[in-house]
């Protein structure tokens, strides 16, 4: 409401994590930096604009494809932008009617099993592209709690956004 550019929240974002850091004064307990993607969804149009501050690339799930949603320039994560002499990069991404956008935490994708095997999202995914988004979310907690025997060591947060027909 108060800021209307990706740019413009990601740095009134980076200056309150820095704010935040310099106000704690225990630096142990604050690792001060956040990782972050920032999503806009403009109201016209078949796109989807993202920042991505060292956060786990988000996923598009269109038809039969499955792939990661990289950024077009590494961003720092915020609370470290002082170090990153690069301007903000905003990337837009195709998003057509029945695309799926997963974002996630680490916790789902750092996930191991007994022999140490990182958990397969791409795999999780095209296994399930033809669920909704919450049989999808269901299928990959469902699919990482039996990769770690139901082990967890770490949170996780999931969330799928599907671009629905416009039925107007």
């Amino acid at each position: 409401m108060h800021e209307p550019t990706l740019t413009g929240l990601s740095e009134r974002l980076e200056q309150a994590v820095v704010l935040e850091t310099q106000q704690s004064g225990n630096l142990t307990e604050l690792e001060g930096f956040v990782t972050g993607v920032l999503v806009e969804f403009p109201r016209r149009g078949d796109e989807v604009r993202l920042i991505n501050r060292g956060h786990p690339a988000p996923l598009r799930i269109l038809g039969d494809t499955v792939q990661y949603v990289e950024p077009g320039r590494r961003s720092l994560p915020l609370g470290l932008g002082a170090l990153d002499a690069g301007p903000e990069c905003v990337d837009t991404v195709p998003f057509p009617e029945g695309a799926s956008l997963l974002l996630y935490t680490d916790g789902l994708t750092e996930a191991r099993d007994e022999t140490g095997t990182f958990f397969d999202l791409i795999g999780t995914c095209t296994g399930h592209l033809r669920a909704g988004p919450d049989a999808l979310l269901d299928a990959l907690i469902a699919d990482q709690c039996r990769h770690t025997g139901g082990r967890r060591t770490d949170d996780m947060a999931l969330l799928v956004i599907t671009h629905a027909p416009n039925n107007s």
